[in-house]
């Protein structure tokens, strides 16, 4: 930019500065003049070169990074949705009563199936004992299918005999279910079929073996196989939508092997299952590496990679490579733009100089230098302009809600032109449900005169955007209102900072839980427990989300203190004396030492060390009563204790559930009443019995 101020540098030409300039020495001064414009040029080709080679490497380079981290997004995604199915398929075949039962039915010698079937059974013992027990089996397994969602669920001996099934009507076995339930039994490895189309969506099949009980004499070889079958179409819906990484142009498509090839799985399409030819696009090895090619479902080009996940399913990312090459075209124009730039600066310069040696004549050498410099000067004020151009989106709306004017910024983000904007209106720009809600604030604005400042989450050009708005009273020179201004600024990178931040806070709150469960093994699981039930529980109560929020961070840290108590008095099996239990209590100053200067964004600090106080002024370290403890700290007082005696402890087992309950209940005015019923309607519930469970 500075070079363009050196045309401006006044020059002065004596009368007769170019009586020295012999034809000779002109065309040899034309010559060098020409010579030096070719270097500069030769050096701005190969500047050009060099620099579009190395934005499309670098270009290259973070397409495939983009693309690797959106197929191991996706494939965390489904590994946690294989997780899912074998954890909840676990309370089955780890289940003592099933492998038990199936155990027995692999050594029976009868004929089974008459079993399944209902016939008659004669004086044959074992038979007899499989027949008694079969109904309360079946409808064991029955209860696990409505309760975890599943389809179907079936339980086949090593003679493909089906004993046990959810469905009334019991289909015979297809052939490829047979070959997977074979493998199951023969390697004792979990099989997955693939997806398959069904009136209730795509269907996951999976096969899991039953081992006979670690007791039984038997070799630990799978005596039965557990077949089960959910519809997962809204399941894959919610992982193609919680992918938060794909961009305008990015698609992550689920490729599953088939009979005859691979199809995608597609199940926002009336067939949900569509054959693609992901063959083609496999080197030798057998692998998806990054590349150009054509895309697996369009005739268009695309950057992709792929790789396959836990599921055997192929993960393809793809991004188009017309819209991602976009911004690097716009950068090769800019290139390309500056360096012609540079030769015609380099080019009229010598002209200019040229005319100035050849003229001869003081007032065309001036005239010359006068247009060279605004000629010079008006290429600055244009990449000044361009370079200046970003800014707020500013908008002025008279007090029928129409716009006014609106700045090149806020017409650049709507994608529509300034002057087709004149006269519209919120709703015209952004839908009815956002203007609704923009228009709140005007309303706001309206009555009151005074100017308001939120935060807003808008679509501008079908992609999310924060943006912080200011909105004040225009006023005309009576004082009188006339309309409103709105300064609108995008935020959206910083809100995406926040949530970054807020996630670093959870996973240090995570690491700070296991180094508590560490050091006693009697507090794991104590946390999430607690945690789970104290959120159901302010829910109950109808508490505001900051108490959510703070119950729930608090449950995880409640027991930091209990880091710097001497790990043997934490393990003693005997009862404390006073002693002990004083320094025990003693927790509660230690967390408050780590607590007190952190900041949470939550009332964490006040809630942690209030939790043992008790409403009669009978609790610790400071002997508050019930106006001074906060709800969330009453709230984790309560579910604390009732955590605490439902789970074993060096010095106890764990008590039922019902004799917890009715201690807090007697607890002589030292819980609060409301907190206790609302945790004995939490545990009576369906969450609260699942949550229990887990302890």
């Amino acid at each position: 930019m500075q070079k363009t101020d050196k045309p401006q540098t006044s020059i002065t030409v004596e009368p007769d500065m170019f009586a020295s300039f012999t034809p000779g020495l002109q065309k040899r001064a034309f010559w060098l003049g020409l010579s030096l414009i070719a270097v500069v040029s030769i050096a701005a080709v190969l500047w050009v070169m060099w620099g579009l080679q190395a934005r499309e490497q670098q270009f290259s380079d973070h397409m495939e990074k983009r693309l690797g981290l959106m197929v191991a997004s996706e494939a965390q995604l489904i590994g946690e949705l294989a997780q899912e199915t074998r954890r909840e398929a676990s309370r089955v075949i780890n289940a003592e009563l099933f492998r038990l039962y199936a155990t027995e039915v692999h050594l029976v010698e009868g004929d089974i199936s008459r079993v399944v079937a209902g016939l008659p059974i004669e004086a044959d013992g074992d038979l007899s004992q499989l027949a008694e027990q079969l109904p309360m089996m079946q409808n064991l397994l029955t209860e696990f299918v409505q309760i975890t969602g599943y389809q179907a669920g079936r339980v086949v001996n090593r003679d493909m005999t089906v004993y046990l099934a959810t469905d009334a009507t019991t289909t015979p076995l297809r052939p490829d279910q047979g070959v997977l339930i074979e493998r199951v039994l023969t390697t004792g490895v979990e099989q997955v079929a693939p997806l398959r189309h069904s009136a209730n969506g795509l269907l996951l099949e999976t096969y899991l073996p039953i081992f006979p009980p670690e007791t039984s004499s038997l070799d630990q070889r799978p005596v039965a196989a557990l077949f089960l079958a959910k519809a997962v179409s809204n399941r894959l819906n919610e992982l193609r939508e919680s992918n938060v990484m794909v961009a305008e142009g990015e698609r992550v498509r689920l490729v599953q092997p088939s009979s005859d090839g691979y199809e995608e799985v597609v199940p926002w399409l009336p067939g949900q299952l569509r054959s693609v030819n992901l063959a083609a696009q496999l080197d030798a090895q057998g692998e998806m590496p990054f590349a150009l090619r054509r895309s697996l479902a369009a005739e268009q080009n695309v950057y992709s990679l792929g790789q396959q996940s836990e599921l055997g399913w192929w993960i393809v990312a793809e991004a188009d490579a017309s819209i991602a090459r976009a911004e690097l075209r716009s950068h090769q124009r800019s290139v390309i733009s500056f360096a012609s730039l540079l030769i015609l600066f380099f080019g009229v310069t010598f002209g200019a100089i040229w005319a100035v040696i050849t003229g001869g004549q003081e007032r065309k050498i001036s005239k010359h230098f006068e247009l060279l410099a605004d000629q010079l000067d008006q290429q600055r004020q244009l990449l000044d302009r361009i370079n200046n151009t970003i800014g707020d989106h500013i908008v002025l709306k008279d007090l029928q809600g129409k716009y006014q004017y609106v700045n090149p910024a806020f017409a650049k983000a709507v994608g529509r032109e300034t002057e087709d904007l004149i006269g519209q209106n919120s709703e015209a720009v952004f839908g009815y449900d956002t203007a609704r809600r923009l228009e709140h604030s005007d309303q706001q604005v309206l009555a009151t005169g005074e100017p308001v400042t939120f935060n807003e989450m808008v679509f501008l050009q079908s992609q999310s955007h924060h943006l912080q708005i200011s909105k004040a009273p225009l006023k005309d020179a009576q004082g009188r209102m006339v309309g409103i201004v709105s300064v609108s600024r995008d935020i959206t990178e910083m809100v995406e900072v926040q949530k970054s931040q807020e996630q670093a806070t959870h996973k240090t709150v995570e690491a700070l839980v296991r180094a508590i469960e560490l050091t006693d093994p009697y507090l794991a699981g104590h946390a999430r427990l607690m945690g789970s039930l104290a959120v159901e529980v302010a829910k109950v109560l109808n508490a505001g989300d900051l108490d959510i929020a703070t119950v729930e961070t608090s449950a995880n840290l409640c027991q930091i203190g209990k880091l710097f108590v001497d790990r043997n008095l934490l393990l003693k099996t005997e009862a404390l004396n006073e002693a002990e239990k004083k320094e025990m209590e003693r927790h509660v100053e230690h967390a408050s030492k780590i607590l007190k200067d952190i900041d949470f964004g939550l009332p964490v600090f006040e809630a942690v060390s209030q939790m043992n106080e008790g409403l009669n002024g009978q609790g610790y370290p400071a002997g508050l009563e019930e106006g001074e403890i906060v709800l969330s700290a009453r709230i984790l007082g309560v579910v604390n204790s009732f955590c605490a005696m439902v789970q074993p402890r060096a010095y106890r087992g764990a008590r039922e559930v019902a004799e917890a309950l009715s201690i807090l209940v007697e607890g002589d005015g030292f819980y609060d009443r409301k907190v206790v019923e609302a945790l004995q309607e939490v545990v009576h519930s369906s969450i609260g019995e699942k949550l229990l469970e887990r302890r």
